[in-house]
């Protein structure tokens, strides 16, 4: 019986299985916590109800690299994004024909469901976050603001605000009511790699190349909760738990490090020493990060080529 992964019992967290894959640029679960998607550089490996082995589908559906993969909210699909410009949204169990969405001008990099599934979020190398509605399969809005490509995107306060980071070392949040040109929400001192936010909402983690986490009160972004110097040589992945007590990071020294995040709102800023636990199983940087529904799992996909999950027992 696999064990809920909280404050208590992480530090008994290890390493229960691993496959290969590829060249690995995503993991993500699906919302009950049953199926994982591994997106690399050859389409969509799914494992539903069992990891390692043979997945049980296979989507090469893409001409380019699968850059990103979500599912929507209720589990009946899947969204993927790849360097062929397009986004696509398959049903789960996925079939042959998906719905392609058109417009982004360069590789799709980045996507999201609202928190409803009526709205899909993506940016990419464009620049450009285009809010889709999903049911007609058409842009609702095209919003610019960012210098350069856009590497994550997350929607907060219950999918009235998205966050958006990007090479271009900023954070911006865009207004989804108002469909207006997002304002610079916050910066980091190198380009920021991803972003996550918190069951609630509320929270904001970033990741940047700088090798610094921060946690950011979505309200007001004039200095973060707390800075976490987590990685030597940068910051890739960042997961919050289920029930946002833990926050998992990755990065280039291909290691992941669990932290107390109640505990990390003491401090303006911490080092290696805080976390909670240190795991160092991958060889090469830990590129993605995400717990499953439950909160009994935790996956990383990393740049050495191997999914690992890890598990209480």
């Amino acid at each position: 019986m696999r064990h809920i992964i909280t404050l208590d019992t992480v530090p008994s967290l290890q390493e229960i299985a691993q496959v290969k894959c590829g060249w690995i640029t995503h993991v993500s679960w699906s919302p009950d916590g049953a199926t994982l998607a591994i997106a690399n550089s050859t389409g969509l490996r799914i494992y539903a109800g069992q990891f390692g082995g043979q997945p049980s589908h296979i989507i090469d559906g893409h001409e380019g690299h699968v850059k990103h993969a979500a599912f929507a909210p209720d589990g009946r699909s899947i969204a993927s994004v790849a360097s062929d410009r397009y986004l696509k949204v398959w049903d789960v169990p996925p079939t042959d024909t998906p719905r392609t969405f058109i417009g982004h001008e360069s590789s799709v990099d980045c996507c999201t469901f609202s928190p409803s599934g009526e709205l899909l979020a993506s940016g990419g190398g464009d620049g450009k976050l285009i809010l889709w509605d999903v049911a007609s399969a058409t842009p609702q809005a095209i919003l610019t603001g960012h210098e350069r490509e856009i590497t994550s995107v997350v929607f907060g306060l219950g999918g009235d605000v998205i966050f958006t980071s990007s090479w271009d070392q900023t954070i911006r949040a865009w207004d989804v009511k108002a469909e207006t040109g997002g304002v610079v929400f916050a910066k980091h001192n190198d380009w920021v790699r991803q972003l996550a936010i918190n069951p609630s909402g509320t929270m904001l983690a970033s990741a940047s190349k700088d090798g610094m986490v921060c946690l950011w009160d979505v309200y007001d972004s004039s200095a973060p909760y707390c800075t976490l110097y987590a990685h030597d040589g940068g910051a890739d992945a960042v997961a919050f738990s289920p029930d946002g007590a833990l926050l998992a990071t990755g990065g280039r020294d291909g290691k992941i490090r669990l932290w107390h995040v109640h505990q990390l709102m003491a401090y303006q800023q911490v080092d290696f020493s805080a976390a909670l636990l240190t795991l160092e199983r991958h060889e090469k940087p830990v590129l993605s990060l995400g717990f499953n529904g439950a909160g009994t799992l935790l996956a990383s996909g990393s740049g050495d080529n191997t999914v690992r999950l890890w598990g209480i027992y």
